[in-house]
């Protein structure tokens, strides 16, 4: 009887070890199965809400009311000549948005409105560029002529990728498009030898802006000059008179059945 006791508490040992063993065991897979799925899902840097770039515009994104820009016609101050941007976020690419003087911008009223990600950004006029640090990812840019403030034009779209660290050029051509030259589309993703060369007779006309997260980095990497060199402001009088305004043609409405 005594032999049988000393069975059974024995037993009754070894199973309770070997079901803590199995729960420990059990726990230590769960935790890392954790840790793989959280390592596995990529960081967003990104203040920018995620598109489904497989989708089209819905009926809310062109049909909206909201904010317009005024075009070069009635806008004419002069902005700063070309000048590089450094990348401050490490995970950020630079993006250059650029529109090319021509006789045709000039003569606008109302500017187009541009989206990123449907966030609304800068509009461009007339020889006008501005820089945008964009975090890794894809992104759909989008524009549309308002009439006013009401939205109604389906947006014109285009779809991109940007890598950390490298530096993107975006073209907005609308004479050519509109007026059916080679242009097939407003906007486009020009190689970085080209767009470095056409953007370089534009003025900085508006602030860049950052769509990336600082709050997540140290507050050293935020040390330094964003630009490459000192800036220079333009002033009216040593602008030449060819690049004043001036209007040869007689005004016109713009018909916004054009597009």
């Amino acid at each position: 009887m005594r032999n049988l006791w000393i069975f059974i508490t024995a037993s009754t040992m070894v199973g309770c070890a070997s079901t803590g063993h199995e729960q420990s065991s059990l726990w230590h897979k769960l935790w890392h199965k954790e840790q793989a799925i959280a390592q596995a899902q990529p960081i967003n840097h990104s203040t920018l809400p995620d598109v489904d770039l497989s989708k089209e515009p819905g009926l809310l994104e062109q049909y909206r009311v909201g904010k317009f820009s005024l075009g070069a016609w009635v806008n004419q101050e002069p902005g700063q000549y070309f000048q590089p941007v450094n990348i401050r976020h490490p995970q950020a690419a630079m993006v250059y948005m650029y529109r090319p003087h021509s006789e045709w911008n000039r003569q606008e009223i109302l500017a187009p409105n541009f989206f990123i990600n449907g966030e609304r950004i800068p509009s461009l006029i007339d020889n006008h560029y501005y820089w945008v640090e964009l975090p890794a990812g894809s992104y759909r840019l989008s524009t549309s002529h308002p009439l006013a403030n009401m939205h109604f034009q389906k947006p014109k779209l285009l779809d991109f990728d940007v890598e950390a660290g490298q530096t993107y050029y975006i073209k907005y051509e609308e004479q050519g498009f509109r007026t059916g030259g080679s242009y097939q589309k407003p906007l486009y993703l020009m190689s970085e030898q080209l767009g470095a060369r056409e953007i370089m007779q534009t003025q900085l006309k508006t602030p860049g802006i950052s769509f990336a997260k600082y709050d997540e980095l140290q507050q050293a990497t935020l040390v330094g000059n964003i630009h490459q060199g000192d800036y220079h402001r333009v002033d009216k009088d040593d602008l030449s008179e060819k690049e004043r305004l001036t209007i040869k043609k007689p005004f016109k409405l713009w018909n916004p059945l054009s597009w």
